[in-house]
């Protein structure tokens, strides 16, 4: 019986389908091994995402009662159930934790309280998990924990309102939008039950040219003398001012009925322009040299500004928008974060989002007129507000 002769050819076949068979098994391997890591993940980022909404949800109801922690720990939970995780789909009531009690900044550390908690610590377990092909290797499920703060209060803060008050104020109804909202802001920042202060600073009028005393108004015209003091030169290139209004003050209101009153925020007031980088730096130069470090609990004091316009910087004449710019670089320097409100359909919204960009803040927009500009301008301080003592998660 004749032999038959193989080829090398045909022996290099075989041995590739060989191969073939093995690689397959170690791709589907690893591809059984890539989905299951893949749902860990998924599981992981949809179980964090509850336990943050069950904190942030529990330090809103602190918030508001601080003495409820029951209350608050019921909030909570419910928020986590209303989240689906995984395969399980609900996070299963015996493996959530929850401590309410107080956030230091400072040291970032939760301290358990059970009275006047301003703070709330959850924690959960998605507990059996399947995998899809750990099986083979005698994993059948998996757990997944994670964890989640909320601070209520926020941190102190120490605020300087800087207010547009030039001619073009008295258009639209924007004079009338800012008597109504900026008491309301004043009132938000009340409410928030912390050692805040606020002062307010006008803007703008030339050296020289006001006379607050002869106008019968209470404000003084902003100087300061450059000083060791700041981290960067206080610059006095141009001879644009703003007006303190009102020193930082907790005695609100002290400045919801006077300071801010109809008979005190009147447009055109100094007679001037709109020097907005006068105003930035003149607000952030009062603000940096008149802040607490700490307040009476030893928690840290944050720096904000709330500057707002209707307008277009024109002063001063050599390049107004790059110095607003600059005054913002140097509000940011000392520390100082800035939120803008731009007024009205005529506002530089460009120029108040850079100025915000520069310090880390934002911008918001009040468009329309009349009653309109009134309730858009009411929301963009009640956005502010909400920004700057929002409950936050810190861990």
């Amino acid at each position: 019986m004749p032999q038959i002769a193989f080829s090398p050819a045909c022996k290099r076949r075989g041995g590739t389908i060989v191969l073939f068979a093995v690689l397959m098994v170690v791709i589907v391997g690893m591809a059984a091994f890539a989905v299951d890591i893949g749902r860990m993940q998924l599981v992981r980022s949809q179980l964090q995402s509850a336990v943050d909404a069950g904190a942030i949800a529990g330090g809103l109801h602190l918030k508001n009662n601080p003495d409820d922690i029951q209350g608050a720990k019921t909030v909570a939970e419910s928020f986590i159930a209303k989240n689906k995780v995984g395969f399980v789909v609900d996070v299963p009531p015996d493996t959530i934790a929850l401590e309410t009690g107080n956030w230091d900044p400072n040291t970032e550390t939760f301290t358990v309280s059970n009275t006047s908690a301003s703070a709330i610590r959850v924690h959960a377990v998605q507990d059996k998990e399947p995998f899809f092909f750990a099986g083979i290797f005698g994993q059948s499920s998996f757990s997944i924990p994670r964890h989640a703060i909320a601070s209520a209060p926020g941190i102190p803060l120490d605020i300087v309102m800087v207010l547009d008050l030039s001619g073009s104020m008295s258009s639209d109804g924007r004079i009338e939008a800012l008597q109504q909202a900026s008491p309301e802001f004043v009132g938000m920042i009340e409410l928030s039950l912390k050692e805040d202060r606020i002062g307010v600073m006008g803007y703008g009028a030339r050296k020289g040219s006001y006379d607050p005393k002869k106008a019968g108004h209470t404000g003084i015209m902003y100087t300061a003398t450059p000083s060791s003091l700041f981290p960067d030169p206080y610059d006095t290139s141009t001879d644009w001012v703003g007006i303190l209004e009102a020193r930082m003050t907790n005695d609100f209101s002290f400045l919801k009925n006077s300071i801010l009153s109809s008979s005190s925020l009147t447009s055109d007031k100094y007679g001037g322009g709109t020097p907005i980088g006068a105003a930035v730096r003149d607000g952030a130069h009062y603000l940096y040299a008149n802040h607490r470090k700490h307040d009476s609990h030893g928690n840290k004091v944050k720096m904000l500004m709330v500057v707002m316009s209707d307008g277009y910087a024109n002063k001063p004449e050599n390049d107004p928008d790059q110095y607003a710019i600059a005054m913002a670089n140097y509000a940011e320097s000392l520390g100082i974060e800035i939120h803008t409100i731009s007024l009205g359909d005529d506002a530089d919204v460009a120029l108040m989002t850079a100025i915000a960009n520069a310090t880390g803040g934002k911008q918001f927009s009040a468009t329309g007129s009349g009653s309109e500009l009134t309730r858009t301008l009411k929301q963009a301080y009640r956005n502010i507000a909400g920004t700057i003592n929002r409950t936050v998660l810190v861990q």
